[in-house]
């Protein structure tokens, strides 16, 4: 059949082929559309029961309800089944079970524009230290939490209530108890570093000190931020002061007894004039305050008072770290500044200053992870979520305008807040899918609106409109029974299942239009032939032969996304799951409620009744006759219709006509060519900040910290169970990668304790270490510890004082006795400390501009793995949104796969239910075009191949075996010549997927509008598969078959007993 037209012969030298193909391939249609008849004469027959059957099923299914289980949490979804990122979720989580909710903000100026801004501008950061101080003071009753949760779980005493952890009162810092000598904390909630909470802000420049950010000029302002940097160490006094001993070479930094001896004088003689201090014992403890705290114009005197103190257990202020064990060490605090630039964006110079201006402040507050799983909620911590909410409000933002109680939360008149908190893109998806919501009921109105125009006349009688919600219902009942028998076998709930509406929707109108027109033509038919059928005849009919051709569509669909099951990726896997059950349901319920209703609404037209009104009767009048309704006066032409039909008859006449088959040759060739291309250049990428609302304050954040600040991703080198003593020398060539690699920020410093500790151990004048032995000597720069027993007794100390005390998150000991959570100047009993370390870690970040695509976060991820496991054997980087991270590298892979799934059964499938090699073929080659050409295009509209993007085409890929396999089947049924039975099949069957294309057109375009990048990126892949795979069926398979597909004598036996004659 691949010979030129011509050398085919007459339709009389083709029939002994024709039917010698349809004894060979059509066996199994003739056998399938016997079985349609039957069911459709029992359909037709018995309306009711089937229907009460129908509705009984969809209840027993609907009882799965009870057992499904909604899969909520984007590291079980979105992660590759087996992939790396998960094992290595499960071993921090594990090892390290206190991990951080970091909450990052930034702030601008809010009254002027940012033209005009001065950030640095004192009343702006003295209004953050005001919001900053009621951030401190937000408290949670967490006792009330509790409760809520036991009256929602219906718990009570003695039941199992795990969030009873949550009992008490929460705030960041906590409050202070003494516990056995040390300093606890009850109800903290902030992530601590040691003894510290974890935060940054540029408030840290001046200590938080209220006198002194109460008294800020332009100058003080400048001067300390411009000589935050600059410190070796960190002095506890102001910055913000000229005569401040900050700026005194020996306060900065001594070596030597009479150094420090020389600093101490003069912070001595500098505090007595500015907050002189006293020492008292309160309850067996000393504590050291101002004498006169309203005075008190340098808040640091308070610490240096307390270190000046014998004995002193005072607790170390937030940010401050005591390094003093007796000795002069290298320096009096041991300290490495945040960069400014991390802290204030937007910065300019003068000729005075290096940072005279800026425009956007930023930092963070972390908190420390209490989360609880739930079934039904996934992940949460309510008692972090409440206190998020309540800063959010301070920052002007209602973060769930829904929740209990409600709050107040105006912006500010002088500072305009954006952040990143760990509840903010839980609440912004649900928000941008709840402001869809109305953009959702507004697609299934035009849905029910188009169906019933179309599927009836407009006429009180023959009206649609009853069958349009039929149509939409059948639509709710797949749904309904899919989620039902997905509960009853465990299969998850995700997200995008969301999208199997739109899907059912398009498929289930599609083929409601289908069964419609083949009811309306064979009545026609039996009216023309001057006699009628009863009803049950019309319906056995009707799905004789709309049936084959629904099934061709529907079971292509089913099989492929069936098939497609098997991805690694588990949200595409449920989705294909539950897309191939319901694809399934969709169409059982096209043969036994939408016939049913057919045969029901047929014998209401016969007896004249109104639609959705059936209690009352006007004058009889035909079907081609409409008469209106609903009081309309318009012409009665246009009740008639038929204007479609008519247009795309006329239009296929030109197509199939020489000169129309040349132009739509070289049109599709172009717009082939220009798909080939796009596809070519299409690339793989997703961010999970994609998903948030263009307005949203999260987007803002985005923005103002790729242009200002370029923080990155903060990840973790984990370091499991091994002999860390002989791995000393690759702990510094690890250090040592992560400080020159260009994928690390080199803004933000790299946290190793390892570094740290060996800058303490090799200190010339460290008594501790005095005696030890190190390798090749101590006063080399790749010193290690020579003697174990040495290395890991030095090691605790450092560990357990106050030196180390902000490693102690990144150190864990095999001995459980050895890990302490304060200072500790003895060895904790039982504590062995030679059996060395099971876990320890390094902190940095990873640059912004090696994480700006998806494609370059999957790179960075899989490169930096690879050299950190070469340097140190079993180590690895770790950071939570590698799991996110991780489908970049397989989606690409996965998509072919499951379009070479999809490819494969519609070849079968087509093959075995159109039986003609002639017209199967072309089928085939449309819908590989018409995704091909999808693909390419996507390119050109910025949508790139993601998690989301590729389940969109997979919908595609029903959509376009839709289109093109109706007209081919009509084409097979259609006799004369090749272009006789293209016209032919076109006016007969068209008319249905030109609707289906439309209405879903329709739906879609209003989704458009969204702030969602879900339904953003589903209006596009739609709008282009629609509008592309239409045309290739409406267009460019008529015109092939016309030229390619053959004729078809004008009688021909099609099914046992049986002769058509046209």
């Amino acid at each position: 059949f691949f010979l030129a037209p011509a050398s085919w012969g007459t339709c009389e030298s083709a029939r002994f082929g024709f039917r010698h193909s349809a004894m060979g391939l059509g066996a199994v249609e003739r056998c399938l559309e016997s079985f349609f008849e039957k069911i459709g004469k029992v359909v037709g027959t018995h309306p009711i029961k089937t229907l009460i059957g129908s509705v009984l099923f969809t209840i027993v299914c609907g009882g799965g309800f009870a057992f499904l289980t909604t899969e909520t949490r984007p590291e079980k979804q979105w992660v590759p089944a087996g992939s790396l990122a998960l094992d290595h979720d499960a071993y921090v989580k594990a090892t390290w079970p206190g991990n951080a909710r970091f909450n990052f903000f930034s702030a601008t100026c809010a009254d002027v524009d940012e033209g005009s801004c001065d950030i640095m501008d004192p009343k702006y950061i003295q209004r953050f230290h005001e919001i900053n101080e009621k951030v401190k003071a937000i408290t949670i009753d967490g006792t009330k939490i509790v409760a809520d949760l036991d009256k929602d779980h219906k718990r009570s005493e003695g039941d199992n209530r795990p969030w009873s952890i949550y009992e008490g009162n929460w705030s960041f810092s906590g409050t202070p108890q003494s516990v056995n000598g040390a300093v606890e904390f009850e109800g903290r909630l902030c992530f601590t570093f040691g003894p510290f909470c974890a935060k940054s802000s540029v408030l840290d420049v001046f200590r938080e000190d209220d006198y002194v950010l109460t008294n800020l000029d332009a100058g003080s302002v400048k001067l300390a931020i411009n000589n935050w940097e600059k410190q070796e160490t960190m002095c506890p006094l102001t910055l913000a002061a000229s005569d401040s001993p900050c700026f005194n070479s020996n306060c900065q930094s001594y070596t030597t007894p009479s150094e420090r001896q020389a600093c101490r004088d003069l912070a001595s003689t500098y505090c007595a004039s500015k907050c002189p201090t006293t020492t008292e014992i309160i309850g067996g403890q000393e504590v050291t305050r101002p004498v006169d705290m309203a005075t008190c114009q340098d808040r640091g005197c308070i610490q240096l008072g307390a270190l000046g103190s014998s004995g002193s257990t005072t607790t170390t202020p937030s940010g401050m770290l005591n390094t003093d064990p007796g000795d002069a060490p290298e320096s009096a605090f041991e300290f490495q500044p945040t960069k400014i630039k991390t802290m204030v964006g937007g910065l300019a110079s003068s000729g005075t200053w290096e940072y005279a201006s800026g425009k956007h402040i930023a930092g963070f507050w972390a908190l420390e992870k209490m989360e609880l799983y739930c079934p039904k909620e996934g992940r949460s911590d309510p008692i972090a979520d409440e206190w998020e909410r309540q800063v959010l409000c301070l920052m002007g933002v209602d973060a769930d305008p829904r929740a209990e109680p409600k709050l107040d939360c105006p912006e500010n008149e002088f500072l305009k807040f954006s952040g990143l908190f760990q509840r903010s893109l839980g609440d912004e998806f649900g928000n941008a899918i709840r402001g869809d919501i109305s953009k959702l009921s507004a697609s299934y109105f035009v849905i029910i609106v188009y169906c019933a125009f179309m599927l009836g006349k407009c006429d009180s009688v023959h009206s649609g409109v009853a069958m349009a919600f039929i149509a939409v219902a059948i639509v709710g009942m797949c749904i309904v029974s899919t989620l039902g028998l997905m509960g009853y076998f465990q299969v998850p709930n995700g997200n995008l299942n969301n999208n199997l509406y739109f899907l059912l929707l398009g498929l289930g109108v599609d083929d409601a239009f289908v069964l419609t027109s083949e009811y309306l033509t064979h009545s026609r038919e039996a009216k023309t032939k001057g006699g009628s059928l009863d009803v049950p005849e019309l319906i056995a009919k009707t799905a004789r032969t709309g049936g084959i051709s629904v099934l061709i569509t529907s079971a292509t669909d089913a099989l492929a996304f069936l098939v497609g099951a098997t991805t690694v990726l588990p949200a595409l896997s449920w989705f294909c799951t539950y897309a191939g059950v319901s694809i399934c349901l969709c169409y059982t319920f096209q043969l036994t409620v939408f016939l049913p209703c057919l045969a029901l609404n047929a014998r209401r037209t016969a007896a004249s009744r109104v639609d959705c009104c059936c209690c009352f009767k006007v004058a009889e009048r035909s079907l081609d006759d409409p008469q209106g309704c609903c009081c309309c006066c318009l012409p009665q032409k246009v009740f008639k219709g038929g204007a479609i039909k008519k247009g795309l008859r006329k239009f296929t006449e030109q197509t199939t006509k020489p000169i129309g088959q040349v132009v739509t040759f070289i049109l599709f060739a172009i717009l082939t060519g220009v798909g080939i291309f796009g596809t070519t250049q299409i690339y793989k990428d997703f961010k999970l900040e994609w998903f948030i609302p263009d307005s949203s304050y999260v987007n803002t954040f985005f923005t103002i910290n790729s242009e200002n600040f370029a923080t990155g991703t903060p990840i973790t080198v984990n370091f499991p169970e091994s002999n860390v003593f002989s791995m000393q020398s690759n702990l510094h060539e690890v250090y040592d990668y992560l400080n020159s690699t260009h994928l690390v920020n080199k803004d933000v410093a790299v946290d190793s304790w390892y570094e740290e500790f060996m800058d303490w151990a090799t200190e010339p004048t460290q008594a501790a270490t005095a005696d030890d032995t190190f390798t090749p000597s101590r006063t080399a720069t790749d010193a290690v510890f020579g003697v174990e027993t040495e290395f890991y007794t030095a090691l605790h100390l450092w560990y357990r004082t106050n030196v180390g005390s902000r490693y102690r998150n990144s150190l864990s000991w095999k001995d459980e006795d050895c890990n302490v959570n304060a200072t500790v100047d003895a060895l904790p009993t039982g504590c062995t400390v030679t059996d060395g370390l099971t876990a320890s870690r390094f902190n940095a970040e990873l640059a912004l501009e090696v994480t700006n695509r998806g494609t370059d976060r999957y790179d960075t991820m899989t490169s930096m793995r690879s050299k950190v496991a070469e340097l140190y054997a079993g180590a690895f980087p770790y950071s939570f949104d590698f799991l996110y991270w991780e489908e970049v590298g397989i989606i690409d892979e996965e998509l072919i796969k499951n379009l070479a799934i999809c490819g494969a059964v519609i070849l079968v499938v087509i093959f075995a239910l159109v039986p003609n090699p002639r017209i199967a073929i072309w089928v085939v080659l449309c819908v590989v075009l018409s995704i091909v050409n999808t693909l390419g295009y996507m390119y050109f509209w910025e949508v790139t191949i993601s998690g989301v993007s590729t389940i969109y085409v997979l919908i595609c890929v029903g959509l376009a075996v839709d289109y093109a396999a109706h007209i081919a089947h009509m084409f097979k049924e259609s006799t004369g010549t090749a272009r006789e039975r293209a016209i032919n099949a076109v006016e007969r069957i068209g008319v249905c997927t030109f609707n289906a294309v439309l209405c879903t057109l329709l739906a879609v375009v209003v989704v458009g509008f969204s702030d969602s990048y879900v339904f953003r990126i589903f209006f596009k892949v739609l709008f282009l598969v629609v509008t592309i795979a239409g045309a290739h069926g409406l267009w460019l398979l008529p015109s092939i078959l016309s030229l390619v597909g053959g004729c078809k004598p004008s009688s021909e036996v099609y099914a046992a007993g049986e002769t058509t004659k046209e």
